[in-house]
């Protein structure tokens, strides 16, 4: 495919201001869990950050459907009423990123505030309580696919700029804004792109925000706050086939990923110690003793992926199930492969993919290749610590590896920038297995507070040397 790129330079706010939604005073909401459950929707509709997230999660941004110029032209909106400047930059038609910077007195040591515009695809059919892009406002949530993943964290981003631009705040170093494309699917033209073609555009920044914070709440009061700063190597493939018995046959047969026990990193172990604190018993003594279970091959054999991996790699299968609904005689399975840190996913899913035979298919692949640390703790973490504390005192905060999953994270820890996935949005389990799932949504009281850490965030970024 032909490359080609469209930039689209911001105008003057003046010149879009009858287009501007006035920015209003936000009146104050009762709280409590029965009030925000039996709130009606029009209440929660009157508060901004509910009515931004409400008309970004209506703009359908599914990579294979839509693509991303959309949603990407919504946030473009949103910062041209602000005063900000920034750019659409479109790599391939349809596939869109915008870029937007606050600047500093400095463009040294600038952040980068790092989300992606598209979103995980979704089966209307299979939604109960809404559709995908709905926006539907009920009990206290709004559901609709990317509500958690990620629109919501990106406008916590976005409203955060903008609270200093109009305080009329110079922030000590830039503030850069990164909507990108395609991080759901292939990483093409994305961060990845970008930091290839557009390297200019990334000079003086030391760290980058993005998602990847994993936290947790057990009747809404937070547990703990989970910053993460280091995940597994990871790789997936999508295979199809109209002969199941062929992808069983490939499951049972690579059912294992042979390699390596290797020592925890240090933010592993610092990570699993206080997460311990929170699991059920059978898993608090050999989450603490990372050294001994890696050493006991039965111990660490009937360890869960989600923590073994970060020890040695795991192979795990979904499926085989029939996909898409349209062709139901069409099987579909994916086959994943989890890596500690470090190493390189390739070799462990190669061999499965060589020996599909001409009755399989590979749909889409995807390689995150080997998966780096960044520092911890650091100036940033402490503020971001600080922030935490100040909301929830006393609840734990610090380093959480992430499994299950890839982010963008890992192609700016490969180019030497210190990146860290951090939400202020809590989230229970329950609701944080809807993100790729069924009935995704969040609850608008957490969404709310969350906008409120983001902004003091990074307003202390802004003012403390």
């Amino acid at each position: 495919m032909k490359k080609t790129v469209l930039l689209i330079l911001a105008g003057a706010c003046a010149a879009l201001a009858a287009g501007c939604r006035k920015t209003e005073r936000p009146s104050k909401m009762s709280s409590g869990l029965e009030v925000d459950q039996t709130r009606p929707a029009a209440e929660w509709l009157k508060r901004e950050p509910v009515r931004l997230l409400s008309d970004y999660v209506r703009i359908d941004t599914t990579t294979e459907s839509r693509g991303e110029k959309a949603g990407a032209e919504f946030l473009k909106d949103f910062f041209d009423c602000a005063g900000i400047e920034n750019e659409i930059v479109c790599p391939a038609p349809g596939r869109c990123n915008l870029l937007a910077r606050l600047p500093g007195k400095s463009r040294q040591g600038a952040l980068l505030l790092l989300n992606h515009i598209d979103v995980a695809e979704s089966s209307p059919k299979s939604w109960l309580e809404a559709q995908p892009f709905e926006a539907k406002i009920k009990n206290g949530f709004l559901y609709g696919r990317g509500t958690y993943d990620m629109k919501s964290l990106a406008l916590a981003q976005a409203l955060a700029m903008r609270r200093l631009r109009e305080r009329g705040i110079v922030p000590r170093s830039d503030i850069l804004f990164l909507a990108e494309a395609d991080e759901e699917e292939t990483q093409t033209w994305g961060s990845r792109w970008l930091l290839e073609h557009r390297p200019e555009w990334f000079a003086g920044v030391t760290n980058v925000l993005n998602e990847g914070g994993i936290n947790e709440i057990v009747l809404r009061d937070v547990r703990y706050w989970g910053i993460e700063t280091i995940q597994v190597g990871y790789a997936v493939a999508e295979l199809e086939s109209e002969d199941r018995a062929a992808l069983e046959e490939l499951s049972r047969r690579f059912s294992k990923a042979n390699g390596p026990v290797v020592e925890p990193d240090p933010h592993v172990v610092l990570g699993f110690d206080m997460l311990a604190n929170h699991l059920a018993s059978p898993l608090t003594d050999p989450l603490r003793h990372l050294d001994r279970v890696r050493r006991d091959r039965q111990e660490l054999d009937i360890l869960p992926d989600r923590y073994a991996s970060f020890l040695e790699a795991r192979m795990h299968w979904i499926g085989p199930f029939p996909y898409p609904d349209a062709r139901s005689h069409v099987q579909r399975a994916y086959v994943i492969v989890s890596v500690p840190p470090g190493l390189d996913p390739h070799p462990y899913i190669d061999p499965v993919l060589k020996a599909l035979g001409p009755e399989v298919k590979i749909v889409r692949e995807s390689f995150g290749g080997p998966a780096g640390a960044s520092p911890y703790p650091t100036p940033l973490t402490e503020m971001l610590k600080r922030v935490a504390e100040a909301y929830t005192p006393g609840v734990p905060f610090g380093p959480m590896p992430t499994f299950g999953g890839y982010t963008t994270s890992v192609l700016f820890r490969q180019k030497g920038y210190a990146t860290y996935g951090y939400s202020p949005i809590a989230m229970n389990i329950t609701d944080a297995a809807r993100r790729h799932g069924n009935d995704e949504r969040v609850f608008l009281r957490d969404y709310l507070r969350g906008v409120d850490m983001y902004c003091d965030a990074l307003e202390e970024f802004a003012l403390v040397p």
